[in-house]
């Protein structure tokens, strides 16, 4: 699990004008992520803060909302103020993804299995100083212990059931996605009090919501949503034809006047997250107008 935005620790009794946080965790590596950051950025700038739920590096590639599950899990039994063995590793490992050349992760990990013997040993944030320093003596980068502390710090944002928000955002995508998956997914989320959002077929079905060329759409063909070539659906090839659109060069700036159409267009279609099981809609709408209703009351 790791946390782009460099968010620093906040404690609601620190905190005089406490601002609510939506953490979002979603399938998507790019486009998802990218969008809710954005949206944070501009509509929803001062009063409500986003945060992505992203996974590790080396965990790119586990999409299927199944895997969410764990990532959630994970976050949710995050303890305050300590660190097992096993999360400070990924989290080097993703520091390490972002600043390569730095380090030898495999002598860092050695020497931390040296030291701790177990991965589920829980580090108190006490004793990171010490142990950073340890650990990066002998590296070339001399303020390394100093650097990877701030990104350790930045990671650790507090999460507070009474003030902010768990959500998932997922495809149903009927190709990778039972139905008993889908149900064990609702099940996790009504349980972790997290709320769900869901998109039929995926989340490019929200996106074109936000343009006036979906009132002319055949309903059953972006539901199908079938494969145009290769590397394109349906959808995604629609969007393309509207606004340019690119899975891996995601730009928000064709969505974001028209956001707010986009929650209007929405209530045509189902929203409902037992009717997404097997009908075309989304929901994310609902979670966009939240934060937005939030935002206009400050």
């Amino acid at each position: 699990m790791r946390i782009k935005e460099p968010f620093a620790q906040e404690r609601l009794s620190e905190e005089k004008n406490y601002r609510p946080k939506y953490f979002i965790a979603s399938e998507g590596q790019t486009t998802e992520p990218r969008y809710f950051e954005k949206l944070n950025q501009s509509i929803i700038s001062e009063n409500v803060t986003i945060i992505n739920i992203l996974r590790d590096y080396a965990n790119l590639g586990n999409s299927n909302p199944t895997y969410l599950i764990k990532l959630l899990q994970e976050f949710l039994n995050k303890g305050d103020f300590e660190v097992s063995v096993a999360e400070l590793k990924n989290k080097i490992a993703n520091w390490n993804h972002e600043n390569p050349g730095k380090i030898n992760l495999n002598t860092i990990n050695d020497e931390l299995d040296k030291i701790y013997k177990s991965n589920n040993y829980k580090i108190p944030y006490e004793e990171l100083e010490k142990l950073f320093m340890h650990l990066f003596k002998s590296e070339i980068y001399k303020d390394l212990a100093a650097h990877f502390s701030l990104y350790f710090l930045a990671q650790d944002v507090t999460y507070s059931p009474t003030t902010d928000s768990l959500n998932m955002v997922i495809d149903r995508d009927k190709d990778s996605f039972t139905e008993e998956q889908y149900d064990e997914v609702i099940k996790f989320c009504d349980e972790n009090n997290v709320n769900l959002f869901v998109s039929n077929p995926n989340f490019e079905f929200w996106l074109l919501l936000h343009f006036k060329e979906i009132e002319y759409e055949d309903n059953k063909k972006m539901f199908e949503n079938p494969k145009i070539n290769s590397s394109r659906r349906y959808l995604e090839k629609r969007l393309h034809d509207i606004c340019k659109y690119s899975k891996t060069k995601f730009s928000f700036e064709p969505f974001e006047e028209n956001v707010y159409d986009a929650i209007l267009r929405e209530k045509n279609y189902e929203e409902n997250i037992c009717g997404l099981k097997n009908n075309l809609g989304t929901n994310i709408g609902k979670l966009v107008e939240k934060m937005i209703k939030i935002e206009n009351k400050k």
